[in-house]
């Protein structure tokens, strides 16, 4: 038997469930004593405790099969969660120690630690379970925008005692079952939210995904409305950047496409902005969220703009150049322009100044300028097209420079209307003469009748000339700056191309379209010819090089190229193949080739030529006389004396 314990209570039965728990026992574990039992008095109120006395009774575990002979020494083991002790004739006794989530009661005490027992001691073992709640936690972020549901389930461990076999120290161990536990209910969410005040819708697909999930889960179950900030004033460019270019096929021409933004002078080049305010929004409690409005743009203009209220007009033409850094927008129009490469990621460059190439002009583009241009790398086959001068550092091939000659945009449209104009006038003498000879006025002759007689005016040749006049009423490139060049193109297209639109509604119209046409052309034609431009590189092969002033080569020379400059032409290399021409003087290092071989060196009346070296097969011509050079000569000079040809 174990040490008994007297316990009192309001009833005998709670005072047996008191002691009960005190010793950790099941009622059949134990002896009970009832003492007094509880008692009470109607009269004066007073009442009486019961008290009983519970003793432990002794453990008589499942006899064991194990013999002393057999073991030789004391052992205890496990079975069904019971403690069963085999006793050696040593009397030596075993020890039992509790492990991780097992309690084990020997005589009504907690076991602390490692004890020996006999069979006389009754030991009891109970295991531990474990059970955690599912956490759940509410925040609130972005300035109470958002509300964020964070659920961590819980856990439940349930332990089993683990059966051993006889041991003389046993350690009791329990085995383990883990179980994902999720307690968390909607509403216990919806009263978590209550109670911070929130006021927002919850998502529903939220809260069912918080009470089913076993794993952590994280969502947003409230949201309120975001404040739109405002926006800062800005500077809105106004020139088309990215506009296409249509070619004659209907195609677009990528390369007309510049990336580099070129204005005219007195073009609008840029709108101010003012800022917006911003709208505010709404916390998941209810509250403002004040949103912050834009502010005002800082505007800075460079040497070359106007503003004339919230607009930026160009004082010049140019590039035009928009930085901004610290919320500063800095404008400017600048008069040079300065390019690394020319190539199909720049575009077509056409620009009213000087232009500076740091690398190369690259295949198929184009480069057009009022002023000097300078290349820094080489030009293949392309088109340089300078009104100043033209520099360049590397070689050219298969490319056409021209410097001096250089036509702006609406001259070019010019040039072009020149060569019609002749038959354009003969066509309105002849329409004229028609109205003469059937006796009637000009406006009795309408559009679709004149296209009839313009067919029969021309005859065979009628096809030539529409192909003549469509490449004048297709050009697309470059785009002219003169808006009267489209209208222009498109009413001569109508009149001897389009078949269904007369263009003109009678004779007179058109013979005003003639005196329109010619107008136009002297407006936009050059008054007189430069002859201060300077084009120099270092050596060209199969290229066309023109220049109204002076041509310097500085390297290897030239190889089967057509040169014409209007002042000099001046070669410090080898010049074979090919056309040189200058009308003022030629001077080459070398001329010709030693394997023979036509090279044509030419100059005007008053020029004269000078070649170090010139080999068979080269031609000199001065004015209209020609001498043709059968062997090698050193030091040869070429000019007319009293209107002969003196070689020597």
């Amino acid at each position: 038997m174990g040490k008994a314990i007297t316990v009192r209570g309001k009833s005998v039965e709670q005072a047996v469930e008191t002691a009960l728990n005190i010793l950790c026992l099941d009622l059949s574990d134990v002896h009970i004593q009832v003492n007094k039992t509880a008692e009470s008095s109607g009269f004066t109120g007073a009442s009486r405790f019961a008290e009983v006395t519970v003793t432990p009774v002794r453990f008589n575990g499942p006899a064991s099969d194990l013999h002393a002979e057999e073991t030789g020494q004391a052992g205890l083991r496990i079975r069904d969660g019971h403690i069963e002790m085999h006793e050696a004739s040593a009397k030596s006794y075993p020890t039992i120690e509790a492990g991780n989530g097992v309690s084990v009661i020997i005589n009504g005490e907690k076991l602390d630690g490692r004890r020996r027992i006999s069979e006389s001691d009754i030991v009891h073992i109970r295991t531990i379970d474990e059970l955690t709640r599912a956490q759940l936690s509410i925040t609130v972020r972005e300035q109470g925008a958002l509300a964020l549901l964070t659920v961590s389930p819980g856990k439940k461990v349930t332990r089993t005692v683990k059966n051993t076999e006889y041991e003389r120290n046993l350690t009791v161990v329990a085995e383990e079952i883990h179980e994902i536990v999720n307690d968390c209910s909607q509403r216990m969410i919806r009263d978590a939210c209550t109670q911070l005040g929130i006021s927002a819708p919850l998502d529903k697909r939220v809260l069912w995904e918080a009470c089913e999930t076993v794993v952590p889960y994280e969502a947003i179950v409230a949201r309120g409305i975001f404040p739109k900030p405002g926006l800062d004033g800005d500077v809105e460019v106004q020139i088309d950047v990215d506009g296409s270019t249509l070619a004659d096929e209907g195609k677009v021409n990528y390369r007309e496409q510049t990336s580099v933004q070129l204005v005219q002078n007195g073009q609008l080049v840029a709108a101010v902005l003012p800022p917006i305010p911003g709208q505010s929004g709404e916390d998941v409690f209810g509250n403002e969220i004040i949103a912050e409005d834009g502010q005002t743009a800082t505007i800075r203009l460079g040497r070359n703009v106007t503003q004339t209220g919230n607009h930026i007009f160009a004082n010049c033409s140019g590039n035009l150049i928009l930085e901004r850094t610290d919320n500063v927008i800095f404008i400017d129009i600048a008069d040079s322009l300065e390019m690394e490469e020319v190539n199909f990621s720049s575009g077509n460059i056409h620009f009213d100044g000087d232009v500076t190439v740091k690398g190369s002009v690259s295949h198929g583009c184009l480069l057009e300028a009022t002023g000097a241009v300078e290349i820094g790398g080489e030009v293949r086959k392309a088109e340089v097209y300078a009104q100043k001068a033209v520099y360049a550092n590397g070689h050219v091939s298969s490319s056409t420079i021209e410097v001096g000659q250089q036509l702006t945009t609406d001259a070019k449209y010019a040039a072009e209307l020149e060569t019609l104009l002749p038959i354009l006038s003969k066509l309105g003498s002849f329409i004229q003469d028609i109205g003469a000879f059937r006796e009637v006025e000009l406006s009795a002759l309408d559009g679709q009748e004149l296209k009839k007689l313009f067919r029969i005016g021309f005859g065979e040749k009628y096809s030539s000339f529409q192909e003549q006049l469509q490449t004048f009423t297709q050009r697309r490139e470059p785009i002219a700056t003169d808006p009267d060049w489209s209208e222009l193109q498109t009413t001569l297209y109508s009149i001897f191309v389009n078949t269904m639109n007369p263009g003109v509604r009678d004779g007179v119209e058109f013979l005003e379209l003639i005196s329109k046409a010619e107008e136009m052309a002297a407006r936009h034609l050059p008054k007189a010819a430069i002859t201060t431009g300077r084009l120099r590189i270092p050596y060209a092969v199969n290229s066309t090089l023109n220049c109204a002033g002076t041509i310097e080569i500085t390297g290897n020379g030239l190889a089967q190229c057509n040169v014409h400059a209007q002042l000099d032409l001046l070669a410090e290399g080898v010049c074979r193949g090919g056309e040189l021409a200058a009308d003022r003087h030629v001077s080459i290092r070398e001329c010709g080739s030693k394997r023979g071989g036509q090279t044509i060196v030419r100059t005007k009346e008053e020029g004269s030529i000078v070649i170090g070296i010139a080999y068979p097969g080269t031609v000199l011509i001065v004015g209209d006389q020609s001498y043709h050079l059968s062997e090698t000569l050193i030091g040869v000079t070429a000019k007319l004396h009293n209107g002969l040809l003196t070689v020597r």
